[in-house]
């Protein structure tokens, strides 16, 4: 692939040329205003459970602080990812009484340090728990950019109204961007994964990145269609609610069926095609989902 990029008055031209599945010359050339560039979220660090839980222990303390030291005694300790809440009190039931207060303000901070992150938990088909970047998000609000490509990607295709072709062209684009390996969801707590706006700029991206880039432009063509995220144990793809072709590689989820797409590379595979490896491990059932 060739790409360059170029840094004009109040916005950046992107440029592509590549070769498709069938070995025609392809190109797109788009601009994005400095501004939609800056209002698209750019990459967070991965996760760390000890900076995480001394958030927490932060907004534990400040709460202590309010409670009467003459009724209550709360001694909170961090020893590297765990937080542990020791609770004496003079009244019956107030340890009890605090000891739940604590645990409950705990995981509000939780919660709150993960969304303000854009991180989100997640249970592989394991059952494996961990904490993995927020893809759906990173996808929604990078939609404004995203609009930018799909129209230019509309006025590249011979029908712009045609669905398959105009994923088809998006999917020759994105598999074509130089690759990186993915790592370890469950050990990496999403070290290596690129936002929209970062693969854009940096033109390299793993497939949990392609895939969310892929992702954001199809909702800013089709704001209403329905795009699922398929994570394999080393591995993610798309998956998109629409009638199916004949030879169409698809997945159920729920009762609703959905046809699968491959944004990563460096194979050429078009709308219903996968790699075999993703149709093993689909067919074996080694996979979760996420609504993008």
């Amino acid at each position: 692939m060739y790409f360059s990029q170029q840094s004009l008055q109040d916005s950046r031209l992107f440029s592509y040329k590549w070769e498709d599945s069938n070995q025609d010359s392809q190109s797109l050339q788009f601009v994005l205003k400095n501004n939609v560039i800056q209002e698209m979220p750019s990459t967070g660090a991965a996760y760390r459970p000890q900076l995480a839980q001394r958030a927490i222990k932060s907004g534990l303390l400040t709460y202590a602080k309010t409670v009467d030291p003459r009724i209550a005694k709360i001694d909170i300790k961090q020893q590297g990812a765990q937080i542990n809440i020791s609770v004496t009190a003079s009244k019956s039931g107030l340890a009890q009484e605090i000891t739940e207060k604590l645990s409950h303000l705990q995981k509000q901070i939780q919660q709150d340090y993960l969304e303000s992150n854009f991180y989100l938990t997640f249970k592989n088909h394991y059952g494996q728990d961990t904490i993995k970047h927020d893809h759906g998000r990173y996808a929604q609000l990078s939609i404004e950019g995203a609009k930018v490509i799909a129209q230019t990607i509309k006025q590249s295709i011979e029908n712009p109204s045609d669905f398959r072709g105009f994923v088809n062209f998006t999917l020759s684009w994105i598999q074509s961007i130089p690759y990186n390996t993915l790592e370890d969801r469950v050990s990496s707590n999403g070290a290596g994964f690129a936002s929209p706006r970062e693969l854009i700029i940096s033109n390299r991206g793993d497939c949990d990145s392609k895939s969310t880039l892929m992702a954001s432009i199809i909702k800013a063509y089709a704001p209403n269609a329905e795009v699922r995220m398929i994570f394999l144990p080393r591995h993610a793809l798309l998956g998109i609610k629409m009638k199916p072709g004949k030879e169409d590689k698809t997945i159920k989820i729920g009762k609703r069926e959905f046809v699968l797409l491959e944004p990563t590379g460096p194979a050429l595979y078009e709308l219903g095609k996968i790699a075999p490896s993703s149709n093993n491990a689909i067919r074996n059932r080694q996979y979760t989902t996420e609504v993008m």
